[in-house]
């Protein structure tokens, strides 16, 4: 089997199918999991033959599509397995904004070939696939910017690594009311975030007398997730849950997440939200991120070397005080404070990463209550969007 294709079109289907281009390490020995390329002549359009692309590291399938300039092959359908890390390497090397064709042959072995180079590379054993099948519980369809928005704000508080932390991303499909949702946290912040959704559920739902869930509730491992913030490239997201899995499909590519297994310890979604909506909001403070920001950098700046912890204090004259421990320090924020307000010290760190989940010139309010309560922040008083900052107590 033999076929050409657009050295830059192929390298861009390797480096999105990289992420799931495994490594396994047994004993001393060290072997590279395999890519399968796909080609069959029944998908036949003006420009060409497409092509498909498949890895797996057993935590995520990653499937990405190419066009296939010139083939020849006497099957119908070809599967070859190839090396993936040398293969993902060597065709990102080879895209050197040269625009030679780049050429690919398998046989004993495979040898691809772009201008005066010529590489030979091993192939290797037949990967584990998971086919997408039909048997899928619900599916929806988001605009892309608008999944990927969702994903950074709400998935970006985990800790993979620390004792007692889930280290995923609950993602709950609420279909009583319409909304898809993504939350994160690590205990010291937690975010919280959707959008409203048109869902769809198989035949087999829809026939009169069968059971329908009203949400289904997955973790995925955060680090696995955050790959899709590169993979989707298309205007829209199709996404759909399966019992074990997460399949998310843009344009030609495929995104297949494995269901991760919290054990004792799963992600406590209706917790969080209780909380939110349990808060005693006794004040309200109204600012803009980029003042709050522009005080925080000064802070860190008179604070080198001492523990990030902010204090901050109701100003007499209006606004926030904020200071360092041994008042080395004092800025002010202007803001508007309503209600009680309590004297607070935040994790200034933790604090500006949270920020940075809002725009930074529109008004939003920060909500204190207790000293058992954490900071409630929000955008607008009607949304469903939060975050919160766990305060600190000496």
């Amino acid at each position: 089997m033999k076929f050409t294709v657009e050295s830059s079109r192929f390298a861009e289907c390797m480096r999105k199918i990289q992420p799931a281009v495994g490594v396994t390490k047994e004993k001393k020995e060290v072997t590279e999991n395999s890519v399968r390329l796909t080609m069959t002549k029944k998908q036949k359009i003006k420009e060409g033959y497409i092509g498909m692309a498949v890895s797996f590291d057993g935590k995520k399938q990653l499937f990405s599509a190419f066009l296939i300039n010139e083939l020849e092959m006497e099957e119908e359908d070809y599967d070859a397995y190839i090396s993936g890390k040398k293969l993902c390497d060597i065709t990102n090397a080879l895209n050197n904004g040269n625009e030679a064709p780049l050429s690919l042959e398998v046989g004993k072995s495979c040898i691809i070939k772009k201008g005066g180079n010529q590489i030979q590379i091993p192939l290797g054993e037949e990967p584990v696939i998971i086919a997408p099948t039909n048997d899928w519980l619900v599916r929806t369809t988001m605009d892309t910017k608008k999944f990927l928005e969702i994903l950074f704000r709400a998935g970006r508080f985990y800790d993979s690594g620390a004792d007692g932390v889930t280290g995923s991303v609950c993602i709950r499909f609420d279909m009583e009311n319409g909304k898809f949702q993504m939350s994160s946290t690590d205990t010291y912040k937690l975010a919280f975030y959707g959008d409203s959704v048109k869902y769809e559920l198989p035949d087999s739902v829809k026939e009169e007398g069968s059971e329908q869930k009203k949400e289904l509730l997955y973790q995925v491992d955060g680090d696995q997730l955050k790959i899709l913030t590169k993979f989707l490239t298309g205007k829209n997201t199709e996404i759909c849950a399966y019992e074990k899995y997460l399949y998310f499909k843009s344009e030609a590519d495929i995104a297949m997440f494995m269901i991760k297994d919290a054990g004792d310890n799963p992600y406590a979604l209706s917790g969080v939200i209780s909380m939110a909506n349990g808060h005693s909001r006794a004040s309200k403070i109204t600012a803009l991120p980029k003042d709050v920001l522009e005080t925080l950098d000064v802070f860190d700046v008179a604070n080198q070397g001492e523990e990030p912890f902010v204090y901050i204090t109701k100003n007499k004259t209006g606004g926030l005080c904020f200071s360092t421990k041994a008042k080395t320090y004092k800025g002010i924020v202007p803001c508007k404070v309503e209600g009680k307000f309590k004297d607070m010290i935040l994790n200034s760190k933790f604090f500006r990463m949270v920020l940075d989940n809002y725009d930074k010139e529109e008004a939003m309010s920060i909500f204190v209550g207790d000293s058992n309560e954490g900071i409630l922040f929000k955008d607008a008083e009607e949304t469903e969007d939060f975050n919160i900052v766990i305060r600190i107590t000496e």
